[in-house]
């Protein structure tokens, strides 16, 4: 498990907020900060709203967790769309050939229950279920059981593999989306940091602009497992 280095111990919308703040201050008090500090680049406000556009313009821990959600529960559906199908077939093998029990785990019934709770389990089942109901569509069929239902089985299979790529993609992208916010709020903090410690000298005696500039007290922690990639 690789933790991401975050230099700030402030919650993500607070630093956001303080920046935004900042922005809208920052043109009114330049020229101070620059007699203070001759090398205070006369762009800082550019530089700073840049970088906040980019923290704004990435994916919030809450869109990630949603989208990572949707993809869990596609999978989800896929899976149970799948067992259904089983299940509703397995009644007509069991119907077309009572008792065989070297048929009935062609079609996987000794596999099932472990299927049931594994994607890649349920994957290695339905392609073979797909292949073994194929071959025997006509005994199925003849014991009542509806051939739309057969013909759907590639599909569902299909679906379910769509479904646990989909998934498994966008496990891999949260890591780098995850990555690329902290860098992005990083960056954002780096920029407000100076302005915030110049700040107490250049506005001393003057504490309503001093706490203008001054960065908001830190949270008691930073180990969120938002912010923890598993590799």
């Amino acid at each position: 498990m690789t933790k991401l280095i975050r230099v700030f111990n402030l919650q993500d919308a607070v630093l956001q907020q303080h920046g935004k703040n900042v922005s809208e201050v920052i043109t009114e008090d330049i020229e101070q900060f620059k007699a203070f500090d001759s090398t205070f680049s006369e762009s800082y406000p550019e530089l700073l709203q840049t970088a906040l556009d980019s923290v704004l313009g990435s994916s919030s821990d809450m869109v990630v967790i949603d989208e990572m959600a949707e993809k869990t529960q596609a999978v989800h559906d896929a899976m149970a769309a799948c067992n259904t199908a089983f299940r509703t077939i397995r009644f007509f093998v069991k119907k077309a050939f009572p008792g065989n029990k070297a048929v009935h785990n062609q079609f996987g019934f000794n596999d099932i229950s472990k299927a049931r709770q594994s994607q890649g389990a349920m994957l290695r089942l339905m392609n073979d279920f797909t292949r073994v109901t194929a071959s025997y569509k006509t005994e199925l069929i003849t014991a009542g059981c509806s051939e739309p239902l057969i013909d759907s089985l590639p599909q569902l299979y299909a679906n379910l593999q769509e479904a646990e790529t989909a998934q498994e993609l966008f496990k891999k992208e949260r890591g780098l989306l995850t990555q690329d916010r902290v860098e992005k709020l990083n960056e954002l903090y780096r920029l407000l940091t100076p302005v915030s410690q110049m700040a107490q000298i250049i506005f001393a005696d003057d504490e309503a602009r001093r706490a203008r500039y001054s960065l908001p007290s830190p949270k008691s922690s930073t180990n969120s497992a938002d912010d923890l990639i598993v590799s």
